[in-house]
Formats: structure tokens, C-alpha cells, sequence
């Protein structure tokens, strides 16, 4: 369901932010490292930053305020990197009957890794991450008609990873990672009810207790090279990824309740750059199939329409998804420099994202002996915008971007939630996604975000 919650986890500071997210054959300095620990001992002097940034949400259905700090350090063969940050959540939905303190939310988070340089060209590295959740974005749409939605949980990730330089300019690199996140979501109906004609209506309370567990095991791998002599690269990736989830909230968008699941996550991609002097430019194109088995359990022996009985236990729904994601990124960078001996630059930053997302839900009721199709398709496009100050005590960048929605891009569209695949790239360090069995084709929309940052980076010299 399109629900947008990456940007509440885009914590990392990057030296090009502006670009698009171009990175398969771009290397950067800054956020390489919190993606492989190991990328660290590449860093050839350390950096204190500062990355605040608030995103908003269209309609009323969410937004943040969130100030990441940190540091990269390189003494050695020793490296390694360290974040913190606060995070306050608006939440979506009615706040009529919230008092101030449950309007908003608060997260936390913290990340350190440490890698060390080893002889010939490889470097190792591990890192660990954790975040304290008072809320996720987008899961107050997931339940229309609430009016309160109390979230408590967290997020752990756990990342090894490798590099291996090659002559020639040649790079690999491998991570593993495992994340788990555990969050409950107490919901809150209050209702009116019409008894007798006339009459004032009756007013009652309804709560419902819901469980979110995802549990992520997955390898990425990403090998570049110098193309040619004039400053050309080329690079590839791919990822596999194991989701299970041993609980899936009863969401008001699906039809079936007490989903466990398991998603099998790919991806596979190819990116080239170019790269003279101050000016850089890349393209990165992915293709990202995923394939989620999701099921409902008899809670007691169930009768079947046409006869027969499903026993406690047993099985009486069955979802397939089947996903053909494909994403495309592009990017320039220029870097105007103000003194003749470039100790202080003025950069200039462009990109725009593509991610088409297209699946097919099977669904086959075991009770009612139905079964059914659904196919659902839409592209989210990601503009931004950067520039940035370089001189040689400080670096200020401003970066402005924006990702749409599945129906338009301007700040006037209106609806409600949407599919958010599980993640495929297992790269970025956020909850698995969102995976439910829609009861209907989808005709809401989660509207358009856009996000203002200002990156302050002090190199350690």
C-alpha cells in the first residue's frame, strides 16, 4: 500500500543528497559507511555533522521533525561511524479528543559501527542500530475510522559487511544484514449507534489490540569499475532478502484478519557515472521482484459453505503477491569553485526518482470455496533539489526533495492510504514495509511529501 514512511528513517548524512539518491556507481564519503560498516576505513580523515530535517505530508496525514548528529573517525587501520537523533512524528487522523501530548510522537535512534583496514585491500566492518518507536508514519491511515492509535515498539539492525579494492580501481562490496521490528498499535473507535428512531443516539468505545513483528535476513552486494579512461564507471548490484512475519495487524484495508506471512525480496541493478573534475552525473536502474504468501488460521473449527469443517488451526485464506518493482534514479552535481586554488566551491545539485511499483494479489477463501484476483500498479516520482558551500573548515548544504503520490504530485491531491511493498535493496536501515491483503482495489491516495534539510559537516583535520 503506498504509504510513505522512508523518509521518517532518512536519518544519514550523504555528500550529494540532491542527486537523486544516485549510488551504485558514485561512491560517498559520507553515507557509504552507515550502509557497509566496513566502507568506513576509506574515509581518509573523520567528520563531525549535524543533518535536521522536517518532512511533511499532504492532507494532514503525517509529517516530522527529526535532528540526526554524528561523527565518522578514522585513526589507523581503525574506523567508524556514530548517530544520534530525536524525532518528533505529527500524527495523521483526528485530534479532536487528543490532548497536546498525544498529538505528536517521539522516536529515538542511535547507530555505531567499527571496521578495520586489513592487508591486502580488504577491510571488514559491523554496526548496530537501534530505534526507540512511539510511531511509524502511515499506519494511522491503515485504519480508517479510529480516532486515537497508540504505537510502542522499536527497531533493531544489525549489519556486517566487507570491501575488497582491486587494482584497476576495482571495488566489492558485501553486507549482511538482519533487522527485526516489534511494535503494538492499540487502536481506539468511538462509535454512535442509532437504537430507537428519534431517539439520541447511543455513544460506545471500541479498542482493538494489534501486534507488528518483521523479521528481515538479507545479502547485498555491489561491484564497481573504472569504464574506460575519461572519468566513467560502472557498477552492479544485487540483493536477496527473507521476510518473515510471524504478525500482521488486523488493518481496516484488508478483509482478512490474523495474517502471518513470509516475502521473498530481490533486486538486481546496474549503475554509470561520470566524473571530471567538480562535475559528476549517474543513472542507476533496478529491477525488484518480490514474491509475500500471507495466510489467515481457524481460531476454532470453521464450517465450510458447501460442507465440511476447516479445524482450529488450520488454514482458511491464502494470499499470494506477486511484485514487478523497477526503480530509476539520475542525478548531476556541479561544484563551482571561488578561490583559484578551490579551497572553497559552490555546488549545485539535480535528481529525479522513478519507482514504478505493479503487483498481483491470489486470493482463495477456503470457506466460502471463492477465489479471487486483484492487480494494483502505480509510480511514485521523486524530485530534489540541492546546493551546497564548501570551504575548508565547514560544508553547508540545503537539499529540498519530494516524493508523490500514486495519483499526482501537487500539494492539492487528497486520499487516504495506500500498498508500501517490504523493502527490496535491504540498504536503508527502516521497518520491513507494509504487507496486507486489500479487501478492494485501492482508490486512496498517501498523499506527497516533501522534506527541507540542512546538512552541517565539519571535517577533523
Amino acid at each position: 500500500m503506498p504509504v510513505h514512511q522512508g523518509q521518517q528513517f532518512d536519518l544519514f548524512p550523504s555528500q550529494r543528497p540532491g542527486m537523486g539518491g544516485v549510488n551504485i556507481a558514485v561512491n560517498d564519503t559520507l553515507f557509504d559507511p552507515f550502509v557497509n560498516p566496513a566502507r568506513a576505513t576509506r574515509l581518509t580523515r573523520g567528520y563531525v555533522f549535524a543533518n535536521p530535517y522536517s518532512h511533511s505530508i499532504t492532507g494532514g496525514r503525517g509529517g516530522g521533525r527529526t535532528v540526526p548528529v554524528g561523527g565518522l573517525f578514522s585513526a589507523g587501520n581503525w574506523s567508524g561511524t556514530a548517530l544520534v537523533a530525536l524525532q518528533q512524528l505529527d500524527r495523521a487522523g483526528p485530534s479532536w479528543n487528543l490532548p497536546i501530548s498525544e498529538q505528536t510522537a517521539t522516536n529515538s535512534y542511535v547507530e555505531a559501527s567499527l571496521a578495520r583496514r586489513l592487508s591486502g585491500g580488504l577491510s571488514l566492518g559491523a554496526a548496530a542500530y537501534y530505534a526507540g518507536l512511539g510511531a511509524v508514519d502511515g499506519v494511522d491511515l491503515l485504519y480508517a475510522g479510529s480516532d486515537r492509535i497508540q504505537q510502542d515498539g522499536h527497531l533493531v539492525d544489525l549489519r556486517l559487511g566487507l570491501t575488497k579494492d582491486f587494482s584497476g580501481q576495482r571495488t566489492l562490496d558485501a553486507v549482511l544484514v538482519h533487522n527485526r521490528t516489534s511494535v503494538v498499535h492499540d487502536v481506539h473507535y468511538s462509535l454512535w449507534r442509532w437504537v430507537v428512531p428519534g431517539q439520541p443516539p447511543d455513544f460506545f468505545e471500541r479498542e482493538e489490540h494489534n501486534e507488528d513483528h518483521t523479521n528481515i535476513w538479507g545479502v547485498h552486494a555491489r561491484y564497481a569499475y573504472p569504464l574506460g579512461s575519461e572519468g566513467w564507471r560502472i557498477g552492479f548490484v544485487g540483493t536477496a532478502n527473507r521476510l518473515s512475519h510471524p504478525k500482521i495487524p488486523n488493518y481496516d484495508v484488508q478483509n482478512i484478519p490474523r495474517d502471518p506471512g513470509n516475502t521473498s525480496a530481490f533486486n538486481a541493478g546496474v549503475g554509470v557515472a561520470r566524473t571530471i573534475g567538480g562535475f559528476v552525473a549517474g543513472v542507476d536502474v533496478l529491477y525488484e521482484p518480490m514474491f509475500a504468501d500471507t495466510w489467515a488460521t481457524a481460531e476454532r473449527d470453521t464450517a465450510i459453505v458447501v460442507g465440511g469443517t476447516i479445524r482450529a488451526g488450520e488454514r482458511t485464506v491464502d494470499n499470494t503477491f506477486r511484485f514487478n518493482n523497477a526503480r530509476m534514479r539520475m542525478g548531476v552535481s556541479q561544484e563551482i569553485p571561488l578561490k583559484a586554488d578551490s579551497s572553497s566551491a559552490l555546488g549545485l545539485q539535480a535528481g529525479l526518482g522513478a519507482y514504478a511499483i505493479r503487483y498481483r494479489l491470489k486470493q482463495y477463501n477456503h470457506v466460502q470455496r471463492s477465489y479471487r484476483t486483484q492487480d494494483e500498479d502505480w509510480v511514485e516520482w521523486s524530485p530534489s533539489l540541492g546546493v551546497k558551500y564548501r570551504s575548508h573548515n565547514v560544508e553547508l548544504q540545503y537539499t529540498w526533495y519530494r516524493t508523490c503520490g500514486a495519483i499526482g504530485c501537487s500539494d492539492g491531491q487528497s486520499g487516504g492510504q495506500l500498498v508500501l511493498p517490504p523493502m527490496a535493496a535491504g540498504i536503508a536501515t527502516s521497518a520491513g514495509g507494509i504487507i496486507a491483503a486489500p479487501g478492494a482495489p485501492l482508490t486512496l491516495d498517501g498523499g506527497v511529501v516533501s522534506v527541507h534539510r540542512i546538512t552541517v559537516t565539519l571535517p577533523i583535520r
